[in-house]
């Protein structure tokens, strides 16, 4: 059935095919919030909006909550703030029967905005891109690893010695598509049938690891699949007595987990703004510009690319990891690559992880990348070869204390984003490397324990 408007929910809970309805908003990482509710209340009363504490933006990953945020706190009473549905992705959600969802923007409870809410970052540059006579599209590459494992024998495992869906790299191997199919072809059906359309599903590199490829789309529209296909994929998994983590970095001796993100401008009529068959690489000058400033801004927005410790430890990976600051054509060593002609012309950011949340990456993409076109930022000679080992690269920040420090030190970035969005982002990463550095991790046990 894929996407619904309000007739058509009317329709599906009067024949019965539809009786619940998550509403959910989007926390800082990405995942989905909110309230499940039987589709009669939604459609008397919870239509217009939901309640729930903004405490779903002060805490991390783990929902550990901190109290140093100047959005919610004890002083402000851990106050609500409401979920206001948006029809337009309302979706029937198959893997858990008789359900629907819809995602909301997040408001205050005097109407107004919540600026630090992922998916309203996203659309003030996407209004902006607008009043410049542009509308975005863009499709998320994301990988994730599959473990025989399920919640509770992981954890009894510490997460340690898991045991992958497959014990050996199957990069693009047909053989191993076919043979899981019975998973992976019912995680493929699931998201078609929530209007969520695949491109192509892949075996990648590491043990256990696949890759999912989602047809593009406008900016906001991908951001809400991505969303909703993260949060799929773990349940649908779970569901099936297995495990899955779109950690960036899972395990010292794995595969990395990308997040490569395509994005392209449009013009109000329907034309690719970045292709131009008579310049240089192909790119218009507002191709170059964007990529320029795209280039110029990652080291400042790296914090919106690789959120977390573990997200570097990706990057710090050799062969082909794109830390550098770097471009190419079809050149996969590269941090940002060009590819494709006419329509399908684009710029992938190679550098998120898995682990980012899409909303904030494509809102950096954007808000850098409409910076160059504003200030006319223009490209160098694309990189040849491997970019990691090019003479005289400049590299992207290495670990999240330098991603602090440049986002920190960014007039540009808040010019941008405001003082809000950026302050707040800096609270979360202060907090998960103070939490970072209080615990006694493994390799500290295995270096120290017995030779001290």
């Amino acid at each position: 059935m894929g996407k619904l408007d309000l007739s058509a929910l009317k329709d599906q809970y009067q024949n019965g095919t539809i009786d619940m309805i998550t509403v959910a908003g989007v926390d800082m990482q990405g995942k989905l919030f909110g309230k499940k509710v039987p589709v009669r209340y939604f459609l008397d009363d919870a239509v217009h909006g939901i309640h729930t504490c903004a405490i779903n933006f002060i805490w991390d990953v783990s929902l550990k909550y901190a109290e140093n945020y100047t959005f919610c706190n004890f002083d402000t009473g851990l106050h609500d703030i409401k979920v206001i549905p948006d029809i337009s992705t309302l979706r029937t959600y198959p893997w858990i029967p008789k359900n629907a969802v819809v995602i909301g923007d997040i408001h205050n409870k005097d109407g107004s905005e919540v600026t630090i809410a992922p998916r309203n970052i996203l659309k003030k540059q996407l209004a902006k891109a607008e009043a410049l006579g542009y509308r975005a599209y863009a499709a998320s590459e994301i990988e994730f690893h599959i473990f025989k494992e399920t919640i509770d024998s992981a954890r009894e495992k510490n997460f340690s010695n898991l045991q992958p869906l497959f014990s050996y790299p199957v990069d693009y191997s047909i053989y191993r598509l076919n043979v899981d199919d019975w998973f992976l072809g019912q995680l493929a059906r699931y998201l078609e049938e929530a209007g969520i359309p695949v491109e192509a599903l892949k075996g990648e590199w590491g043990n256990g690891q696949v890759e999912l490829n989602v047809q593009y789309a406008e900016a906001l529209e991908m951001a809400d699949r991505t969303a909703i296909y993260k949060n799929g994929i773990k349940e649908i998994a779970a569901l099936n007595n297995l495990m899955v983590t779109f950690m960036a970095k899972h395990d010292t001796e794995a595969s990395g987990s990308s997040g490569h993100t395509h994005i392209s401008l449009w013009d109000l009529q329907g034309n690719n703004v970045f292709y131009d068959a008579n310049h240089p690489y192909k790119l218009s000058d507002t191709g170059r510009y964007f990529l320029g400033g795209m280039m110029a801004l990652a080291p400042e927005f790296m914090l919106f690319y690789a959120p977390y410790i573990n997200s570097y430890k990706r990057l710090a990976n050799t062969g082909g990891a794109p830390n550098t600051q770097t471009w190419g054509e079809d050149n996969r060593t590269t941090a940002f690559r060009v590819d494709g002609q006419g329509k399908s012309c684009r710029i992938e950011n190679r550098i998120p992880g898995s682990d980012a949340n899409h909303y904030l990456v494509l809102a950096a993409c954007l808000a850098s990348g409409l910076y160059g076109i504003e200030h006319k930022i223009d490209i160098e000679a694309p990189t040849k070869g491997d970019a990691s080992s090019a003479p005289g690269v400049k590299r992207l920040p290495a670990n999240l204390a330098e991603a602090i420090q440049k986002l920190s030190n960014s007039k540009i970035a808040r010019e941008l984003l405001g003082d809000d969005v950026v302050d707040h982002y800096l609270t979360a990463a202060h907090n998960e490397l103070n939490d970072y550095f209080l615990e006694v991790t493994d390799w500290e046990r295995k270096k120290y324990f017995e030779f001290i």
